[in-house]
């Protein structure tokens, strides 16, 4: 089944009284929305975009910065859709119609108890919360490097997308990246980059020839540096002599980017055994009598062989294998 792909804008005005944002209402669906429609044929993403806001609302409007995506299913029919901050140029006649048949500009606040879509109501709420702050709506989001950067990757791949494409999973994959950004910002780091990864790995399912295969040689390259069992998975998983599947590349990134967590888990965690191993050292030659340092010393190197055995024992728990 094809993505149905579709463009719209969150056009502001200025006002005295402050900023407003453009809703339509769509008889048909009973709703209140962004504008946005589909994309036709040979057109851009942003030229549809801009087209689209001008069908609904009579109105002229520049594009100043991307906005986010959202998707919805509706009837099961998977729909992606780009959104760009545009900058109000000029205010046509609005006619009522049957696609459109309201034309509001309300303050962000008002539009957020209006619509209807959630991801709409998020794309608006983190537009409203940025221009509050002081940042203008045509300066980069403040974002760190690792979202930045893979929210670049995955809307490179969906402005790819032809008409054809699936495009399985980048939907759900920038929405993911939606939140991570929440997450940053409530100081959430570490459930904000472990998104960020989820949304990367989402995004894998879109890939096809040659950059698949592509893909695949370098997760087996990455495995040299895993634990043998998640080596051996990996490679079953993108057998050299195989074609890969999307799925496949999927699992085999899932495994590679625990891999990677557990070596970093431990590599934190020797050294705390080795300090521990010394502290004991210390208490023994500074504490302890000379007649009873000799059994004290075995001690604690006992302590710190039982220390490691522990550590060993939680690795070998997280191996499926």
């Amino acid at each position: 089944m094809a993505l149905v792909r579709l463009a719209g804008g969150i056009v502001w005005r200025e006002a005295p009284e402050g900023a407003r944002v453009a809703l339509i209402h769509r008889p048909r669906q009973a709703d209140w929305s962004l504008p946005k429609g589909r994309i036709d044929e040979g057109e851009t993403w942003e030229e549809a975009a801009v087209r689209e806001v001008e069908e609904e609302t009579a109105c002229e409007a520049r594009i100043t910065s991307f906005a986010g995506a959202a998707i919805y299913v509706p009837r099961r029919v998977p729909r992606l859709v780009l959104y760009w901050n545009m900058a109000l140029q000029r205010e046509g006649r609005f006619e009522a119609g049957r696609e459109v048949d309201e034309l509001l500009w309300v303050a962000p606040g008002e539009a957020l108890e209006r619509l209807d879509q959630e991801g709409e109501r998020r794309l608006v709420r983190r537009a409203a919360s940025r221009a509050a702050s002081g940042e203008a709506l045509a300066a980069p989001f403040g974002a760190p490097a690792e979202l930045a950067a893979a929210r670049a990757e995955i809307v490179r791949r969906v402005l790819a997308l032809s008409a054809e494409d699936g495009g399985a999973g980048l939907g759900p994959a920038l929405e993911l990246l939606d939140v991570a950004e929440e997450a940053f910002a409530r100081g959430a780091a570490r459930e904000g980059s472990a998104l960020v990864a989820e949304a990367r790995r989402l995004s894998l399912l879109s890939l096809e020839e040659p950059e698949l295969s592509l893909r695949a040689r370098a997760l087996r390259e990455e495995s040299r540096a895993l634990s043998p069992w998640q080596r051996r998975a990996i490679r079953k998983l993108l057998p050299a002599d195989e074609s890969p599947s999307p799925e496949a590349v999927h699992l085999a990134a899932e495994l590679r980017d625990r891999g990677q967590q557990g070596s970093a888990w431990s590599s934190r965690i020797a050294p705390l055994f080795g300090v521990a191993a010394l502290v004991a050292l210390g208490v023994c030659f500074r504490f302890i009598p000379r007649a009873s340092r000799q059994s004290a010393l075995w001690a604690a190197v006992c302590g710190s062989l039982a220390g490691a055995a522990v550590a060993l024992l939680l690795s070998w728990r997280s191996d499926p294998g």
